[in-house]
């Protein structure tokens, strides 16, 4: 599979977070299981090994805004949407609402 991955290029100018990388994405477990505006990843460059990665979704975490209304989040890209359910990784909580 194929998944986009983005690099914050302000962040990236401090030497703390110069190698990070954010991967936003979704799956079939939207709105059921997981948070219905998707989950996120992240990585660093250290990560890839010849453009490739293998990724732990137990990693996977709700936005801030799947906590508190007042947080924007990025919205992952319809080209991050995984045709499957990824059943790991952070859950709806008992607060949410399915967004």
């Amino acid at each position: 599979m194929q998944l986009t991955v983005y690099k914050n290029i302000a962040l990236s100018k401090m030497p703390q977070y110069k190698d990070y990388l954010f991967l936003p994405f979704t799956d079939d477990t939207n709105g059921i299981t997981s948070y219905a505006g998707g989950r996120y990843i992240d990585l660093r460059d250290g990560d890839f090994n010849n453009n490739t990665l293998v990724l732990d979704f137990n990693k996977a975490y709700n936005p801030y805004c799947a906590f508190g209304a007042g947080y924007a989040c990025p919205k992952p890209p319809v080209e991050n949407k995984l045709a499957l359910s990824i059943e790991a990784g952070e859950k709806l909580f008992a607060g949410d609402k399915k967004h």
